[in-house]
């Protein structure tokens, strides 16, 4: 599962920075308010992540055999 989360940040992380040297270099006509909220948003989807994850799996191994 970690390594799908981390291919699904990757895409998302160099989406953004198409979407901003895109914009810089007069390819898109994006606002700029636009790319900045895609870079909240991807934040807060890292943050949101990074606090439900450990909540999620803080049992860690029960046990079993061994």
């Amino acid at each position: 599962m970690e390594n799908k989360d981390n291919f699904t940040f990757s895409v998302l992380n160099s989406a953004g920075w198409f979407l901003t040297t895109a914009n810089i270099a007069g390819i898109t006509q994006l606002k700029w308010a636009n790319i900045g909220s895609y870079w909240l948003v991807l934040l807060g989807i890292c943050l949101a992540t990074a606090i439900i994850d450990p909540l999620v799996n803080k049992g860690g191994d029960k046990g079993g055999e061994k």
